[in-house]
């Protein structure tokens, strides 16, 4: 297709990006890199993200320039994406459709945008080849790392639909992996809101049951606290343990316009400074939403 001026800037600016958790950049000077496949089962499983090939490295200083790449060579390489996206031996599913994949000129330069987006719960994981283990991969960063076992056993238990992932017993969490004072703080906002409430005479342990926050199978005999709970009322280092969400990062941003250099005005993340539960992170951002 002919380059159009927004084209030609979009790809200028890219030159000018680094590779980052939403971009890869691959030269693909030999043909569909074997690498590409990494980077689409890293980014359908995590926010999703844009590979872009025909784009190089150039060693040391890591500048990005055009790898040179005819039509000729880029038309072949969507052809094979998509012939390869329908072999369940090379990958588990297919979440592109031609809108997702196209090709750029600049300056006699091809490059092929291809945009991946994020699996649904119910198609996760995303791998490559016939073993979910061993091709399973997440995007943390600029890089795909493989996922654990027990990462690839939490996707395909959040993709069973009849049991919601946020009612997930997590074994071996206790009360020590709960932060006391902000269900104390939900507590007294709950007596506020409703003081005839029947669940003020409740524990907390009862209080937690009733909130979905700890749960009994009554199938397997488990029970325990759920994601549900450590997510509303747990301590920002239990949150983040392989065994419940390693990746749980709550992140506000006030963005100041367009002519301002700042990236932002307010921000409100995991500093250290507080447990940064879904609970705390919710009566911090709510004001500045109001």
């Amino acid at each position: 297709m002919n380059t159009t001026t927004n084209t030609q800037e979009l790809i200028n600016n890219l030159l000018n990006e680094r590779e980052s958790e939403y971009l890869e950049f691959k030269a693909a000077k030999g043909g569909l890199p074997k690498s590409l496949w990494e980077t689409y089962s890293a980014f359908a499983n995590t926010h999703g993200g844009l590979i872009v090939l025909g784009i190089k490295e150039e060693p040391p200083s890591k500048a990005l320039s055009l790898a040179g790449l005819t039509e000729e060579q880029v038309e072949r390489m969507k052809d094979e994406l998509f012939r390869q996206l329908s072999n369940r031996q090379k990958v588990s599913a297919c979440l592109l459709t031609d809108r997702d994949v196209s090709i750029e000129n600049i300056k006699g330069n091809y490059l092929l945008f291809i945009q991946v987006p994020p699996a649904s719960r119910s198609q996760r994981p995303i791998y490559i080849g016939k073993d979910p283990e061993q091709g399973s991969y997440r995007r943390n960063g600029e890089g795909d790392y493989h996922c654990t076992p027990a990462e690839v056993r939490r996707m395909y238990a959040d993709s069973d639909l009849a049991h919601p992932a946020d009612s997930r017993i997590l074994k071996g969490f206790t009360w020590d992996d709960i932060d006391l004072p902000s269900l104390a703080q939900y507590r007294r906002l709950f007596s506020l809101s409703d003081p005839s409430h029947i669940w003020h005479s409740e524990d907390d342990q009862s209080l937690m049951k009733k909130l979905g926050g700890y749960r009994v199978d009554r199938e397997s005999g488990d029970e325990g606290f759920t994601l549900a709970g450590l997510l509303m009322f747990g301590k920002i280092d239990s949150i983040q343990d392989p065994q419940c969400t390693p990746h749980y990062f709550p992140d506000y941003r006030s963005i100041p316009g367009e002519d301002s250099d700042q990236r932002w005005v307010d921000r409100i993340y995991p500093d250290g400074k507080w447990e940064a539960n879904l609970f705390q992170f919710y009566r911090r951002v709510l004001p500045k939403l109001q």
